[in-house]
């Protein structure tokens, strides 16, 4: 009975490796860098209907995309992180994090919490638009 149950767990642990290398396999394969038009420098101009002026931001934010990272400034701070692109037309803003130095920046966080929630994104005459689960939220010009 002992050799039965040894043999059990040994085949359950054996196949519970080979699942889980299968799945992280398989994961990263789905997860694909971000389209190369992406892959540039982008000038935040509109942030939630608005146009954004010098009020708003120490300087204009930026992005800078790269296959799998960015990085960029808020106006003020630097920031960096993560791209995960799930197929055309889907971005997501992984593991943002941010300087904190104290800036006169009105709108830095909600810029930063837009990037957080972003899930989709359209290039359209030489502007990349940005969006979340209620609608556009930012629109960028080439840097």
């Amino acid at each position: 009975m002992k050799k039965i149950l040894m043999l059990f767990i040994v085949a359950s642990m054996a196949l519970s490796c080979k699942s889980s290398k299968e799945a992280t396999a398989v994961a990263a394969t789905n997860e694909k860098s971000v389209e190369k038009k992406l892959q540039q420098t982008w000038i935040l101009e509109n942030l939630n209907g608005k146009t954004i002026s010098e009020k708003d931001f120490a300087s204009f934010p930026k992005v800078q995309l790269t296959p799998s990272n960015f990085s960029g400034s808020t106006g003020c701070n630097a920031i960096k992180g993560n791209l995960l692109s799930k197929g055309e037309g889907k971005i997501q803003f992984l593991d943002l994090t941010s300087e904190t130095k104290k800036c006169d920046a009105k709108k830095e966080s909600e810029f930063l919490q837009l990037l957080r929630t972003t899930s989709g994104y359209s290039i359209e005459n030489n502007k990349l638009y940005l969006s979340n689960q209620f609608g556009l939220t930012m629109s960028f010009k080439k840097g």
